[in-house]
């Protein structure tokens, strides 16, 4: 695979690497994914609607959220991330189009970062070491219970070869699209609520000013004219590898996901390609699930912040050849919690690594 060797060399050199486990080891106990102990620092619970497994905090019983490291790597390793991300696209001749309705995601296959110190080593194992843990647990309860289940991890490997342990973490992003929710308002023939707006004394001889909110009630006191937020939606084509009889949007827009660059600031979607290119370092805060359809059980982690910690200097993959986003050979293949505190709290200051 293609590297830069003086950008990993300077993770080394300027103690990036280090640096970052260190403070993933400050972080609350159970918070970062190779600190973490299955049924000690979290546990499963089971839906009793759908059967699907969530997992929550064991001192809070609030739903888990984990951080986790890696580096992103290229397409060959799983990674998905474009317009139609993990999205089943049929063929030419049955295709499956992507309406208002269907969810898509983006997926990041995580790998030992290159030329990792031996703290980032052990760290990255040990993140994938407790993903295992949960799998083996529940291999060992599908045993007892005579149960044959076709599981698909949270974790891939490298080639064909199933018996080792894997390289690779998958992550879901959120849903790239949705409809706003005043569209929806608007389609059910509803109004936005008319939200009251607050008045602030004026200094003498200057402007009396005002703060409203949103239609969807979040506040926008403090936010300065232009400034990116999650609200925020965007028109699909913003996307360069967005396009043709594939996609069939009516009122659904592109989300602004919680990805962010080093200084913690929102990347916008016309700038996600060239910031989560292959081989960037991010940290990311997620939540663990589990899915289970008839005699299959699909393990997910899902993202809900995505943060540069050092970009990547490689070239960025081609999209797609398909302008229409069909393949005629295709086969079946942000909200305020404590983990996201914790994470914005990160600090990327230039240390020497300490012998």
């Amino acid at each position: 695979m293609e590297v830069d060797p003086a950008r990993y060399d300077n993770r080394v050199e300027d103690g990036l690497y280090d640096d970052v486990v260190r403070q993933l080891m400050a972080l609350p106990k159970g918070m970062s994914l190779g600190d973490a102990t299955y049924k000690d620092d979290f546990f499963r619970d089971s839906n009793i609607h759908t059967g699907n497994f969530a997992y929550k905090c064991k001192d809070s019983g609030a739903e888990y959220e984990t951080v986790l490291v890696g580096e992103i790597m290229p397409r060959p390793c799983g990674t998905k991330f474009g317009a139609i991300g993990n999205h089943y696209l049929g063929t030419a001749n049955t295709p499956n189009v992507i309406d208002d309705k269907t969810r898509v995601k983006g997926v990041f296959a995580l790998g030992q970062p290159t030329q990792s110190t031996e703290m980032m080593y052990v760290n990255f194992s040990n993140q994938i070491a407790t993903l295992d843990d949960v799998i083996q647990s529940d291999i060992e309860e599908l045993k007892k219970q005579n149960k044959d289940v076709n599981i698909k991890e949270w974790t891939s490997h490298a080639g064909t070869d199933q018996t080792g342990a894997p390289e690779f973490i998958m992550v879901n992003t959120e849903q790239l699209y949705a409809v706003p929710k005043a569209m929806q308002q608007a389609i059910q023939g509803k109004r936005a609520r008319i939200v009251k707006k607050m008045i602030t004394n004026s200094n003498e001889g200057g402007e009396t000013k005002s703060t409203d909110s949103s239609a969807d009630g979040s506040n926008k006191e403090g936010v300065q004219e232009g400034a990116i937020t999650t609200n925020m939606f965007y028109e699909p084509t913003v996307l360069p590898d967005y396009g043709g009889d594939l996609f069939q949007h009516v009122n659904a827009k592109l989300r602004q996901l919680d990805i962010r660059n080093v200084e913690n600031v929102l990347i916008p979607p016309q700038e996600w390609y060239s910031s989560l290119r292959r081989g960037t370092l991010v940290m990311i805060r997620a939540t663990l699930h589990a899915f289970n359809w008839k005699e299959r059980r699909i393990y997910q982690l899902n993202a809900h912040t995505i943060r540069v910690m050092d970009p990547s200097k490689l070239e960025v993959e081609q999209l797609s050849s398909q302008p229409n986003g069909f393949d005629g050979n295709a086969t079946a293949s942000s909200s305020k919690s404590r983990a996201s505190d914790a994470m914005a709290s990160v600090q990327l200051g230039k240390r020497t690594r300490e012998e």
